[in-house]
Order: C-alpha cells, then sequence, then structure tokens
C-alpha cells in the first residue's frame, strides 16, 4: 500500500496509528499542503477533493476521508479496533462521526492555524469560538473517559485512535491546556505505553 500524507497531519497519523496496530507495512508518500502539493493534477487524479490522506491499494484503487480509511482496514483484517456486535460498532461509529464534527474543526484548524502562519483576518474573528468549541469538545471526551478506560468502552478501538491523533498535540500553538483534563491526559498516557505505538513524526 501506499500511503499519501503530510506528516504533521492528525488525520494522516490515524492512518499510521492503525497500521501500526494491525502490523501492516506501507510506502509513504509525502506532500507538503502548505505549498499546495495536494492541488496538482496528479495528485487530484487519486484524491478529487485535493486532501490528504490517501491510501492507495496494492490493486491501485484509492481510499480517501481519514475516517473511512480507518473503518476498511479494521473490517478487511477483522480486527478488535472495530467491534462485531452492530451496538457495540455504532457506539465506535458515533465517536468517528463527532470527531470530524465537533472536535477536528476546532482542536485541529486552531492547532494548524497557529503553528503554519495560516492566520488571516477572518480566522482571527472565528478563534475565540473556535477554542471554547474545543474546550467543550475536550471536557466531553475527559467525562466520558471517567468513566472508563477508553472512549467506546474497556478496549481500545479505532474510535480512540480518531481522537487520539489531534488530542495528544492540542497545546501545540497555545490555545488548550491538556492538564485542565487530567482524564484525557491519562488515556493519552494509555495510548502512548502500548507496545505498537509510534509518534506522529514517525516516518516508516
Amino acid at each position: 500500500m501506499i500511503l499519501h500524507d503530510f506528516l504533521p497531519s492528525g488525520n494522516g497519523y490515524k492512518i499510521r496509528l492503525t497500521c501500526a496496530k494491525l502490523g501492516l507495512s506501507y510506502q509513504l508518500k509525502e506532500y507538503d499542503i502548505t505549498q499546495s502539493e495536494t492541488r496538482t493534477e496528479a495528485f487530484l487524479a487519486l484524491s478529487p477533493n485535493g486532501k490528504i490522506p490517501v491510501l492507495e491499494l496494492d490493486n491501485g484503487q484509492c481510499l480517501s476521508e481519514s475516517n473511512a480509511i480507518l473503518l476498511y482496514l479494521a473490517e478487511v483484517h477483522q480486527s478488535d479496533l472495530l467491534p462485531s456486535n452492530p451496538l457495540d460498532k455504532a457506539e465506535v461509529m458515533k465517536w468517528l462521526f463527532w470527531e470530524q464534527y465537533s472536535h477536528e474543526p476546532n482542536i485541529a484548524s486552531v492547532r494548524f492555524w497557529l503553528t503554519h502562519n495560516a492566520m488571516t483576518e477572518l480566522k482571527e474573528q472565528m478563534l475565540p469560538e473556535r477554542i471554547q468549541q474545543g474546550q467543550t469538545a475536550l471536557k466531553l471526551m475527559d467525562n466520558q473517559l471517567s468513566k472508563q478506560n477508553f472512549l467506546a468502552g474497556d478496549h481500545l478501538t479505532l474510535a480512540d485512535i480518531s481522537l487520539f491523533a489531534y488530542t495528544h498535540v492540542a497545546e501545540e500553538g497555545g490555545a488548550y491546556q491538556l492538564s485542565d483534563y487530567p482524564n484525557v491526559q491519562r488515556w493519552i498516557q494509555a495510548i502512548q505505553a502500548q507496545n505498537w505505538y509510534i509518534p506522529i513524526t514517525h516516518n516508516p
């Protein structure tokens, strides 16, 4: 497989973490999204939306949207990262949808704006509300993790991998303090202690 990715990306990191957990090998092909390298004709042929990550399978078929790729990998490899019970599976998928709607637009976007000199006048106006919504998301996670070890139950699932990717680097840029969310901090440490764990900077 070929993973078309941008190494600092949390969305791409989700795929790299899942591959590490499942013991899957892949070739990493990097693009600098700050230099519009995903807007070329060649990349758009792989992914018409011009976004990373894209997972190119051995047969040449390409998959996009990070959480869809996670679901594909877990299903194909029959991993317990995605439960087989329909209700438990729905619980995992709930967190995947929530991550893209309520978490990533606030945690990830704020991180990118503040660490890649991507601020504009409009983003400056949006920033306080985005930070507030990000704090709400982190508080919701902290409350959930006060009741159980992982987001969707007592063992690690795709829900945790998906939410871990941007949560563990939320402090980059200075908008969030993870010390305000002790259960989230404990959860981050539990994932980092896994024997298959790789950091976001890892390049295979």
